[in-house]
């Protein structure tokens, strides 16, 4: 059997590895930094698979390398066999498997790192490796096998995996404002005065995603004329600001449930007040039931994270 396949040379295991990490990495030199024999080992070791499977494996646009359609073709087949490999490997040991589980930053803390401790029992107590990226690129990873889990938002998956996802929660989204910032008696209704947000330091994002588009052009539309004093790389950069006192912001409902009430007022963001953003969880069918995760499992792990943070 496979006769064929082992009747010339040019395939092994190291091959294979080096092809992987050109690949994951995006060129032969940020896979081997600084280390240029070890690159000139990877380009050989291309070109030894390019002869092996009689196809080119990666096209040179410019000064980039990037993987040919046989190139992805084979990428994928590396990482499913050396998962599998690894999950045999670590079956026979006896030790728990290794799950992935991707999110967004603020998600990330927010809302899988309390449930981390259940979805690890739920996944037969296995080792879990957190991984932040945003919604569109995690839909890509968990179509090429690279996160295993994610939660992200339900309306960056393609229809045609729409399968493949349960809903979790839908996102609100809250004006917060120090008490200090503001005349003494102020209420939360009175945060509804637009007039009020124009006197006040703001805390916004700076990565021009989506719910930072969103805020400003609630903003606009509310006739504010909104010129953020910080503009922060996260939406955690930006609460912890508020928490410091220094400055409002406008938070999803994930990011006001440990917010001090006696020392900041939440309302809720009226120019977002239709924006609910449903997150999901979604994985890949073919990755799950390699890897023994049963729907049973998935729709648990689903549950875990609907609850309130433990």
């Amino acid at each position: 059997m496979f006769e064929d396949l082992f009747s010339k040379g040019g395939l092994s295991l190291e091959r294979l590895r080096s092809f992987m990490l050109m690949a994951n990495a995006g060129s032969i030199a940020k896979a081997a930094p600084q280390a240029p024999t070890r690159q000139s080992q990877i380009s050989r070791q291309i070109k030894e698979l390019e002869s092996f499977f009689g196809a080119e494996l990666t096209q040179r646009r410019g000064k980039s390398l990037t993987l040919s359609p046989a190139g992805v073709r084979l990428t994928a087949l590396i990482r499913e066999q050396l998962q599998d490999l690894e999950d045999f490997r670590r079956e026979q040991a006896s030790a728990a498997k290794v799950f992935t589980i991707g999110s967004g930053g603020s998600t990330l803390e927010w809302l899988v790192m309390p449930h981390l401790p259940a979805l690890s029992q739920l996944l037969g107590d296995a080792v879990l490796r957190t991984e932040m990226q945003r919604s569109k690129s995690l839909v890509e990873s968990v179509r090429e096998g690279r996160v295993d889990l994610a939660v992200l938002r339900h309306d960056a998956i393609p229809k045609a995996s729409k399968a493949n996802t349960l809903k979790l929660i839908t996102l609100t989204f809250h004006l917060c404002v120090p008490r200090r910032l503001l005349k003494r008696g102020t209420r939360a209704e009175d945060l509804a005065d637009t007039l009020l947000w124009a006197g006040l330091p703001f805390a916004a994002g700076r990565d021009g995603g989506q719910m930072d588009l969103a805020v400003r052009e609630g903003m606009a539309a509310a006739g504010v004329d909104f010129k953020p004093r910080f503009e922060c790389g996260s939406l955690l950069q930006a609460k912890q600001l508020v928490e410091l006192g220094a400055c409002a912001t406008v938070l999803p409902s994930l990011g006001i449930a440990n917010l001090s009430h006696h020392d900041i007022l939440v309302a809720p963001f009226k120019p977002l007040a239709h924006y609910g953003r449903a997150l999901a969880l979604h994985w890949n069918p073919r990755q799950m039931k390699r890897r023994g995760v049963e729907d049973r499992v998935l729709r648990e792990v689903a549950t875990a994270l609907r609850r309130e943070n433990p």
